[in-house]
Protein backbone atom coordinates (compact mmCIF):
# COMPACT_ATOMS: atom_id res chain seq x y z
CA UNK A 1 0.00 0.00 0.00
CA UNK A 2 1.26 3.13 -1.05
CA UNK A 3 -0.78 5.35 1.42
CA UNK A 4 -0.26 5.20 5.15
CA UNK A 5 -2.33 6.42 8.12
CA UNK A 6 0.42 9.06 9.20
CA UNK A 7 -0.84 12.74 8.63
CA UNK A 8 1.90 14.53 9.98
CA UNK A 9 4.17 17.41 9.32
CA UNK A 10 7.52 16.36 7.45
CA UNK A 11 6.47 12.57 6.46
CA UNK A 12 5.70 11.25 3.09
CA UNK A 13 2.09 9.84 3.73
CA UNK A 14 3.44 5.78 3.52
CA UNK A 15 3.97 5.40 6.74
CA UNK A 16 2.14 2.90 9.01
CA UNK A 17 1.42 4.75 12.68
CA UNK A 18 3.24 1.96 15.08
CA UNK A 19 6.20 1.72 12.89
CA UNK A 20 6.56 5.34 12.74
CA UNK A 21 6.86 5.85 16.50
CA UNK A 22 9.87 3.78 16.51
CA UNK A 23 11.28 2.47 12.75
CA UNK A 24 14.59 1.04 14.11
CA UNK A 25 12.41 -1.04 16.42
CA UNK A 26 10.28 -2.67 13.95
CA UNK A 27 13.34 -3.07 11.85
CA UNK A 28 15.41 -4.97 14.83
CA UNK A 29 11.95 -7.59 15.15
CA UNK A 30 11.90 -7.72 11.50
CA UNK A 31 15.93 -8.47 11.15
CA UNK A 32 15.35 -11.60 14.08
CA UNK A 33 13.71 -14.51 13.72
CA UNK A 34 10.66 -13.69 15.42
CA UNK A 35 7.80 -14.78 13.72
CA UNK A 36 5.37 -11.84 12.12
CA UNK A 37 2.10 -12.05 11.92
CA UNK A 38 1.60 -8.34 10.22
CA UNK A 39 -2.46 -6.82 10.04
CA UNK A 40 -2.83 -4.58 7.22
CA UNK A 41 -4.27 -1.24 7.11
CA UNK A 42 -6.46 -2.71 4.60
CA UNK A 43 -7.71 -5.39 6.75
CA UNK A 44 -8.72 -2.87 9.87
CA UNK A 45 -10.17 -0.37 7.26
CA UNK A 46 -13.02 -3.39 7.59
CA UNK A 47 -13.84 -2.48 11.02
CA UNK A 48 -14.66 0.82 11.44
CA UNK A 49 -16.20 2.59 14.74
CA UNK A 50 -19.63 3.02 13.58
CA UNK A 51 -22.88 4.52 14.82
CA UNK A 52 -24.41 0.92 14.44
CA UNK A 53 -21.81 -0.55 16.32
CA UNK A 54 -22.25 1.93 19.43
CA UNK A 55 -25.56 0.89 18.92
CA UNK A 56 -25.02 -2.55 18.92
CA UNK A 57 -22.95 -2.32 22.22
CA UNK A 58 -25.62 0.19 23.81
CA UNK A 59 -28.53 -2.44 23.27
CA UNK A 60 -26.37 -5.39 25.25
CA UNK A 61 -25.21 -2.70 28.23
CA UNK A 62 -26.66 -5.91 30.38
CA UNK A 63 -23.49 -7.18 30.01
CA UNK A 64 -20.66 -5.91 32.05
CA UNK A 65 -18.20 -6.58 29.18
CA UNK A 66 -20.08 -5.04 26.50
CA UNK A 67 -21.15 -1.98 29.26
CA UNK A 68 -17.20 -1.54 29.74
CA UNK A 69 -16.33 -1.84 25.59
CA UNK A 70 -19.51 0.85 24.69
CA UNK A 71 -18.39 3.30 27.59
CA UNK A 72 -14.74 3.20 26.87
CA UNK A 73 -15.22 4.40 22.83
CA UNK A 74 -18.23 6.52 23.53
CA UNK A 75 -16.16 9.93 23.00
CA UNK A 76 -14.46 8.38 19.61
CA UNK A 77 -15.02 10.35 16.78
CA UNK A 78 -17.17 7.79 14.40
CA UNK A 79 -17.09 7.01 11.01
CA UNK A 80 -20.36 9.24 9.53
CA UNK A 81 -20.75 10.05 5.93
CA UNK A 82 -17.50 9.95 5.15
CA UNK A 83 -13.60 9.31 6.16
CA UNK A 84 -11.33 11.79 8.02
CA UNK A 85 -8.12 11.86 9.53
CA UNK A 86 -10.04 11.45 12.76
CA UNK A 87 -12.08 7.68 11.84
CA UNK A 88 -11.01 4.89 14.21
CA UNK A 89 -10.92 1.83 13.18
CA UNK A 90 -10.91 -0.67 15.82
CA UNK A 91 -7.03 -2.25 14.70
CA UNK A 92 -6.15 -3.01 18.23
CA UNK A 93 -9.10 -5.45 18.51
CA UNK A 94 -8.63 -6.86 15.53
CA UNK A 95 -5.30 -7.81 16.11
CA UNK A 96 -6.45 -9.19 19.87
CA UNK A 97 -8.93 -10.73 18.66
CA UNK A 98 -6.93 -12.85 15.82
CA UNK A 99 -5.07 -14.35 18.99
CA UNK A 100 -8.43 -15.58 20.14
CA UNK A 101 -10.07 -16.88 16.70
CA UNK A 102 -7.33 -16.61 13.67
CA UNK A 103 -10.75 -17.79 11.65
CA UNK A 104 -11.77 -14.42 11.46
CA UNK A 105 -9.04 -13.56 8.76
CA UNK A 106 -7.81 -14.27 5.90
CA UNK A 107 -3.84 -14.38 5.60
CA UNK A 108 -1.05 -14.98 3.07
CA UNK A 109 2.52 -15.27 3.30
CA UNK A 110 4.55 -12.16 1.73
CA UNK A 111 8.04 -10.64 1.91
CA UNK A 112 8.41 -7.44 3.37
CA UNK A 113 10.55 -5.21 5.25
CA UNK A 114 10.51 -1.05 6.98
CA UNK A 115 12.00 1.80 6.32
CA UNK A 116 14.11 3.58 8.87
CA UNK A 117 15.06 6.62 6.68
CA UNK A 118 13.27 10.06 6.85
CA UNK A 119 10.97 11.04 5.33
CA UNK A 120 9.40 7.29 4.88
CA UNK A 121 10.53 6.16 8.04
CA UNK A 122 8.16 3.37 9.51
CA UNK A 123 6.62 2.63 6.19
CA UNK A 124 6.63 -1.21 5.40
CA UNK A 125 6.91 -2.27 1.97
CA UNK A 126 6.93 -5.71 0.43
CA UNK A 127 10.37 -6.85 -1.53
CA UNK A 128 11.83 -10.15 -2.44
CA UNK A 129 15.18 -9.49 -0.23
CA UNK A 130 12.93 -8.85 3.21
CA UNK A 131 11.76 -10.82 6.28
CA UNK A 132 8.71 -13.65 5.35
CA UNK A 133 5.82 -12.61 7.59
CA UNK A 134 2.16 -13.69 7.35
CA UNK A 135 -0.01 -11.17 5.71
CA UNK A 136 -3.63 -10.48 7.59
CA UNK A 137 -5.28 -8.30 4.96
CA UNK A 138 -8.90 -9.60 5.61
CA UNK A 139 -11.36 -9.67 8.05
CA UNK A 140 -14.94 -10.90 8.00
CA UNK A 141 -16.56 -8.03 9.96
CA UNK A 142 -19.53 -10.04 10.93
CA UNK A 143 -17.63 -12.80 12.78
CA UNK A 144 -15.00 -9.92 14.18
CA UNK A 145 -17.75 -8.15 15.99
CA UNK A 146 -19.75 -11.46 16.82
CA UNK A 147 -16.46 -12.32 18.58
CA UNK A 148 -16.36 -9.43 20.51
CA UNK A 149 -20.04 -9.79 22.03
CA UNK A 150 -18.75 -13.38 22.61
CA UNK A 151 -15.66 -12.49 24.63
CA UNK A 152 -17.48 -9.45 26.52
CA UNK A 153 -20.34 -11.58 27.52
CA UNK A 154 -18.16 -14.55 29.06
CA UNK A 155 -16.70 -11.47 31.55
CA UNK A 156 -20.27 -11.59 32.94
Amino acid sequence: MDKGNVAEPDCDGTQEWNAFWDPEAVKRVFDSSIPIDLVSLESTNNVPLTQAIRQRWASQRRFTGLDFIGNSYAFVPELSFFETNSTYYLWDVLTTCYFFDPSIVKTKEITCDVKVDFPSDGRTFLTSKGRRANLIYDVNNTRFFDLIDELAKKAD
